[in-house]
C-alpha cells in the first residue's frame, strides 16, 4: 500500500533530473528521482532493542530476533536485477541504489526512536514513502517476504520510473511482483503459486473466489476504476493481483500491458483508456476470457495454455468434417459453425495421457473415472457453441456440454463449436497427445 507525494524540494529535484536526463538522451528516466535517506541514531536504536540487518540495496531495522527475518535483505537484493529486467532499467544505473526498511513487531519501539514517521497513515500490513518502507511482522515467512517485495516494487518504480500509475496498476503490479518463489537462494518474481501451501497467508485466490461466490465479481473496467481509497480494504488487493496477473500473462494483452510502463505520467482515466485503445480489436475476447479466469481462478492457473484458441469459422460442409483437439490446451475453436435447431453427430477417437510423471494416465474422450473435475470424469471431451459477437454475462464456455466418445448435439443458438478436454488449467502442461473429432450434420 503506498501513496507517494513528493515535497516541493523533491519536485524541484524531479525537474532537474528530468532536464539532465533529457540532455543525456535518457528520456525513459526523465521523471525518476532520488529520496534522501534518513540519518539514524544507531546507538539509540540498538538501546531500544532494534537491530540492524544490512544488505547491498536495503538496510533493515527490526525488533524481531535472529531467524527467518535475516533472509530479507538477501531477498530484496535478489529482486533488484529482476525488477530491472521487468521494467527495462539498466542494471548499471541501479548499482548504488539504497533504501531503508523497518520490520516491526512492536510499533511503539519504532515510534520512540523516531523510525516511525508521525505523518504515516494507519496501515495494516505495509507502507512505503520517501524511499523507505515499513512492514509489520507476519505469521509466515512467505508473507513477510511478499510484503517486502510489494513495497520494494513501489520504491523501485518511483525511484527509477518516476511514478507507479493509477491505483489498480500500482497495487496490482506490486502484488504481481510480490508473489514470488524463493528456493535455494534463488528468487523468481511474478509467479502463479502452484498450491495454497506454497504461499501461506497470501490469500489472493481466496479473495477472488469468495467475492465471486458472494455475487461481487468485478470486470476489468470495474478494477481499473479503483480510486486511492479503495485499498484501505483487503479485497481490492486480490482483484488488482488477478487483473495484472491476467493482463501480464495472457497472449492477447501481455504486450499492451507492459507498454503501460511508458504511460505512468497519465491520469487514471487516460491511462486505462490508452490500454483499451491498444487492445480494442481483441476487447470482446479479452472480456470473455477474463470472465472464464474469474470463474476458474485457482492455484497453478496457466494463462498461456488456457487462452482460447480462436480462428475464423465457416459453415460445416454437408459431408461433415474432422478436427484435431490438443489435450494440453484449453478451449479450441473447430473453425466450423453450427446452426440453432439442427442436430449434429459428434464422435471422438484417439488416446492421450493425463497427469504426467512416472505413471501417466492413458485416456480416451470418455475421460478417466479415477478422478473427477467439475463433476465430470477428468479428460472427458467437452463442447460448447458460442456466438462470436459481444461476450455474454454467462459465457457458453463456462457451461459446456459433455461429449465424451460420442453424442448428438442440438445447439440452442447458432455459433462456432469449441472443444476441450475436462481438465483444470493447472493440469494442462503435463498432458500429452491429441484426439480426432468428427462433426456431421
Amino acid at each position: 500500500m503506498c501513496w507517494l507525494v513528493p515535497s516541493r524540494s523533491q519536485w524541484f529535484h524531479i525537474v532537474l533530473l528530468g532536464l539532465v536526463a533529457l540532455c543525456s538522451g535518457y528520456e525513459r528516466y526523465a521523471a525518476a528521482y532520488e529520496f534522501r535517506l534518513p540519518e539514524i541514531d544507531e546507538q539509540r536504536v540498538a538501546a531500544a532493542g532494534i537491530r540492524k540487518i544490512a544488505g547491498k540495496h536495503v538496510t533493515l531495522y527490526t525488533d524481531l530476533p535472529a531467524g527467518e527475518v535475516d533472509e530479507l535483505p538477501g531477498v530484496f537484493d535478489a529482486a533488484v536485477p529482476l525488477w530491472c529486467k521487468y521494467f527495462g532499467v539498466r542494471a548499471a544505473d541501479v548499482t548504488d541504489w539504497k533504501t531503508v526498511g523497518f520490520v516491526m513487531r512492536d510499533k511503539e519501539r519504532f515510534v520512540g526512536t523516531g523510525l516511525y514517521l508521525e505523518s504515516l497513515p494507519p496501515f495494516p500490513n505495509g507502507y512505503s514513502t520517501d524511499g523507505r518502507l515499513w512492514i509489520y511482522d507476519q505469521p509466515s515467512a512467505y508473507y513477510r517476504r511478499h510484503l517486502l517485495l510489494h513495497e520494494g516494487t513501489h520504491l523501485f518504480m518511483y525511484r527509477w520510473l518516476g511514478g507507479a500509475g493509477p491505483p489498480w496498476y500500482m497495487e496490482g503490479l506490486a502484488e504481481l511482483l510480490g508473489t514470488h518463489r524463493w528456493e535455494g537462494g534463488k528468487l523468481t518474481l511474478g509467479v502463479m503459486p502452484r498450491v495454497k501451501e506454497e504461499v501461506p497467508y497470501w490469500g489472493r485466490v481466496k479473495i477472488v473466489r469468495d467475492e465471486y461466490t458472494a455475487g461481487r465479481g468485478l470486470s476489468l473496467t470495474d478494477i481499473m476504476n479503483y480510486d486511492h481509497s479503495a485499498h484501505l480494504k483487503q479485497e481490492p488487493y486480490g482483484w488488482c493481483w488477478a487483473a495484472t496477473a491476467f493482463l501480464d500473462g495472457h497472449p492477447l494483452t501481455q504486450r499492451a500491458f507492459r507498454e503501460l510502463q511508458g504511460d505512468l505520467d497519465l491520469g487514471r482515466e487516460e491511462f486505462s483508456k490508452r490500454f483499451r485503445v491498444r487492445v480494442k480489436d481483441h476487447w470482446p475476447a479479452i472480456s470473455e476470457e477474463w470472465q472464464l479466469f474469474v470463474l476458474q481462478c485457482d492455484y497453478g492457473y496457466d494463462f498461456a495454455r488456457s487462452a482460447v484458441v480462436r480462428c475464423p469459422a465457416v459453415d460445416l460442409p454437408p459431408s461433415g468434417a474432422k478436427v484435431t483437439v490438443a489435450s494440453d490446451r484449453g478451449w479450441q475453436s473447430t473453425g466450423f459453425k453450427l446452426e440453432s435447431g439442427k442436430s449434429y453427430s459428434i464422435s471422438a477417437t484417439g488416446r492421450y495421457t493425463l497427469a504426467g510423471g512416472d505413471k501417466p494416465w492413458p485416456c480416451e474422450a470418455g475421460g478417466v473415472t479415477i478422478r473427477y473435475h467439475n463433476g465430470r470424469p477428468l479428460g472427458m471431451l467437452l463442447g460448447a457453441v458460442k456466438s462470436d459477437d459481444e461476450p455474454s454475462i454467462a459465457p457458453p464456455l463456462a457451461s459446456p456440454e459433455a461429449i465424451g466418445l460420442a453424442t448428438r448435439l442440438k445447439p440452442e443458438e447458432s455459433g462456432t463449436l469449441y472443444l476441450s478436454i475436462n481438465e483444470a488449467s493447472s493440469g494442462l502442461a503435463d498432458n500429452r497427445g491429441t484426439l480426432t473429432v468428427e462433426i456431421r450434420p
